[in-house]
Formats: structure tokens, sequence, C-alpha cells
């Protein structure tokens, strides 16, 4: 099997039609909890506080006869030190193909269906990776691109939408406000002072910042930095769409509250922050994401493919692990 065949079987795979199953003696509110919490999809033991979150947001989706919602907070660009920045790549895409595959699953046992909303946080990024605005509109218009294409593979009954969280604002200075105020909320917290980054925060925040001329002489740059990360989910808006009562909300890496689901089958980590590969599976594949360090230690070779419709530069040809 070549590459791109492996990817059309994958698509066509998805595309087949939602059959309902047979829920036995079970209740409907159990069924779909039992699909929302597979062990094929779950990569961790959810906590109680996703456990409560599921099963209310079932529970008033069921009492009201509507689908199932889902989402997925993210950062809403691709790692700028990549070849393939600022656009998505094979990563975003089979993430997405994996995540619909969850709730399309769960669909199977729910008439009413599933929604799962992908929302990005990419206004934050200005000024706090230093990534300028065209790139992360880039990245956007390319994940928004690759979603209208492939809803020709969605079956009825799965529905999947792409929000910024910057549109939830009127303009740029009404958000900025609200972060000032999360900010100083945070800190209050802290008595005043700056956070401290353990070893995982300093390497990402390094990581993803791409430092503007000067910065790296303020040696709080990082705790500054860090500073705004922690105060993102402080803010007003961001804490009205987390604390949405109707939404189950994931994550590829655990976050406390959310289901974690990993990128792929394969792959625990966040897809926007690595690039998606096939791994060679006897005469099969496998999808997988490779972070940056997975990359560097990576052994591949290119595959051309052609997938018609799929827009994007990123889509001409995939790599294949030795």
């Amino acid at each position: 099997m070549t590459a791109q065949e492996h990817i059309e079987l994958t698509l066509q795979t998805l595309k087949e039609p939602i059959i309902i199953e047979d829920i036995g003696s079970s209740s409907l509110e159990d069924a779909i909890y039992a699909k929302v919490m597979s062990k094929k999809f779950r990569k961790l033991k959810a906590d109680e506080d996703a456990i409560a979150v599921a099963k209310k947001a079932i529970k008033l989706s069921v009492e009201q006869k509507k689908p199932i919602k889902f989402n997925l907070i993210f950062g809403g660009n691709k790692l700028w030190h990549f070849d393939e920045a600022p656009e998505i790549d094979w990563a975003e895409l089979f993430a997405t193909i994996y995540l619909l595959r969850w709730v399309k699953s769960v669909a199977s046992v729910y008439e009413y269906g599933v929604e799962f909303e992908f929302y990005s946080e990419d206004v934050v990024l200005q000024n706090m990776n230093n990534l300028p605005k065209e790139e992360t509109d880039q990245y956007s218009e390319t994940f928004q691109a690759m979603l209208t294409w492939l809803q020709q593979y969605i079956p009825s009954g799965v529905h999947v939408i792409y929000k910024r969280y910057g549109d939830d604002y009127e303009n740029e200075d009404e958000y900025l406000a609200e972060l000032e105020e999360a900010k100083a909320k945070v800190m209050q917290e802290l008595g005043g002072k700056l956070p401290e980054l353990n070893e995982h925060q300093r390497h990402a925040t390094e990581l993803n910042v791409r430092l503007s001329p000067g910065q790296a002489d303020d040696p709080l740059w990082r705790e500054k930095a860090e500073l705004i990360h922690q105060s993102i989910e402080r803010t007003k808006t961001m804490e009205r769409y987390i604390y949405d009562p109707t939404m189950i909300p994931s994550s590829p890496m655990y976050f406390k509250g959310c289901i974690t689901t990993g990128s792929t089958k394969k792959s625990y980590g966040k897809f926007w922050v690595a690039v998606g590969a096939l791994e060679p599976k006897g005469e099969e594949f496998s999808e997988i994401i490779l972070t940056p360090k997975q990359l560097a230690a990576a052994e591949f070779e290119w595959e051309d493919v052609n997938i018609e419709g799929l827009p994007g530069k990123n889509f001409k040809k995939v790599r294949i692990l030795k």
C-alpha cells in the first residue's frame, strides 16, 4: 500500500455512514458516556472534574434533544521553527480525522448527533510569542480550508466548527483590557510576583517565543511570557467559554477537566507543535505526529502524494518513517 492509498482509505472509512447501535438495557446517558470515555480514544484516566463536566453536558444535551458538544482549545499556530509554518500540515489533518472518529462513535448511540469545535487562542500569540497576525491568519485560513474540503468525508450526524478566541471581542483593545485585568488577578494570587517556571515551562517558553530585538536582554522575559500564558484562561471571555456547561472539553495532552485524547491513535502530543508523518506497519501505515524532539531524532523519507482538492503547501508529500 502506498501513502496515498492509505490516506484515501482512511478518508473513505471516515465517510462511512453512522449506524445507530442498539444500547440494550443501558440508559441513553450511560451509553453516550461510555462512548465518550472509550479507551480506544482516551489516552489517560479521566479526572473527577472531566467526569463531572462530561456527565452534565451529556445530560443537558439529551434533555434538550440537541447534539453532544465537544471542544478543543488550542494554540492556533504552527510552531514557527518548522519549515511547514505558518500553515497546517498532516498533523492537523490526522488529528482532525482521529477526533472525528471519536465523536462519530458517540453519534452511533445518539440520534441527534455531535458537534466538535476547534477553539483557537491565536490572538494571544501576538503579544506572548511575538507572532505576526499575518501568520496566525494564514494558519487559521489553511485549517478552515482543510475542514471545508474534509466536509465531503464527514458523515451526516457529525458537525465540525472552527472558532477563534479573538472573534469573541469587538476589537483588540477590548481583548487587551481583559488580559491586563487577568494578569493583575494572577499577580495578586502570586503575591505580587511573576510566576516561577519549572523545567517544562521554561523549555516550552523558549521553544514557542520568537524573541524580539532586545527581549533576551531582560532576564525576566520568560516569566513575563508565562504570566500571559497563565492569564489567558482567567479573562472573563475565556472563562465563560471554558465553563460552558454544554461542552465536553478535550485535549491532546493532560489538562485538568479535559478528556485526554492524544492527537492520533499512536501519538500523545499537541498537533500544532508537531508535524504529521506515517509509520509503516507491515503493508499498512499508522498516522503519527512528531514533536520537535521526535522529529530531530527521526529517520524518514518523503513520499509524494496528490490528494484531490486538499489545499495548502504542505500536502504534496508526506514523511514516511524508516
